[in-house]
């Protein structure tokens, strides 16, 4: 998996401009969950009746099935946040596709789907997002989502920048960089170890 980290990437960015919220980071986290364990319940199940390459199309017509089953229920329990976030459940079943496709081909039989990492990465990178883009923390509830204040007087901070998507860019550069970092960082340590 190591040599599609940047169409890991790639796959996972359009997901990048609807985490403004946390509130839409615990819902994106909870479509990706679901789509991941209904992803793996039906790549078994054709499996077991389709034992060929032509499952695989089968397999994709039951995530786009399974990601219009989320939106559903998202309608009904939240249905303000269904309106916000409607077209970015199947963005992220696209980018389920696509990185379910690249472990597919992928030479290490072994690896776990990457996405299991991506929830987290999801819930800080929305949660900083927010309160460095807004000042608060929000939830989501049927009327849209609730917001606690965490900076008061936020306004009179002028960081209102990080809310946006060129923000967010410059926030995921960041955060890319400090993981890379102290990946290197435990590489040297394991390294000095042994």
């Amino acid at each position: 998996m190591k040599k599609h980290t940047i169409v890991f990437l790639f796959a996972l960015c359009p997901l990048i401009p609807a985490a403004s919220r946390f509130s839409y980071g615990l819902i994106l986290c909870f479509a990706l969950i679901w789509l991941f364990l209904s992803g793996l319940l039906f790549r078994e199940l054709i499996k077991k009746i389709v034992p060929d390459d032509a499952g695989f199309y089968l397999e994709l017509v039951c995530i786009a099935a399974s990601a219009t089953v989320f939106y559903q229920v998202l309608e009904a329990v939240f249905p303000v946040l269904a309106v916000s976030l409607g077209l970015y459940i199947f963005i992220s079943s696209f980018s389920y596709l696509v990185i379910t496709s690249i472990d597919r081909f992928s030479a290490d039989k072994e690896s776990f789907l990457p996405i299991v990492s991506f929830f987290p990465i999801l819930l800080v990178f929305s949660l900083i997002r927010e309160i460095f883009g807004f000042g608060t923390i929000s939830f989501p509830v049927p009327s849209g989502f609730i917001e606690f204040t965490v900076l008061p007087y936020f306004e009179q901070y002028g960081l209102g920048f990080w809310g946006t998507a060129g923000g967010a860019l410059i926030l995921i550069g960041i955060f890319s960089w400090l993981v890379k970092y102290v990946n290197r960082r435990a590489s040297i340590v394991k390294r000095n170890v042994k």
